[in-house]
């Protein structure tokens, strides 16, 4: 009988291979699919800001690398800091 490949990390054991099937069947329910920061004004996440800030002054960190580092795209970590996008927007006239 053929093995069915589940679409998970490897090397997990069978109890977090359930878990990581039960998660990923909840990913659409509330409060399981990911929802923007900007949504809850209260829970920005302060501690990313000032680490950033630290390793921007210290090391000389910018968004870009953060973003490369993290695998994020550099808006979302623009977002999540709480940096104004300096861009122009584009408007058709």
């Amino acid at each position: 009988m053929p093995s069915q490949r589940t679409n998970r990390p490897t090397g997990y054991g069978t109890t977090s291979s359930r878990g990581y099937q039960r998660l990923r069947t909840l990913e659409d329910q509330p409060g399981f699919a990911a929802e923007p920061v900007d949504g809850f004004p209260g829970e920005q996440p302060v501690l990313l800001t000032q680490a950033y800030e630290l390793a921007e002054r210290e090391k000389g960190l910018t968004i870009p690398i953060l973003a490369e580092e993290l695998a994020w795209h550099p808006a979302r970590v623009r977002q999540l800091l709480g940096v104004p996008d300096s861009r122009p927007v584009l408007r058709l006239v």
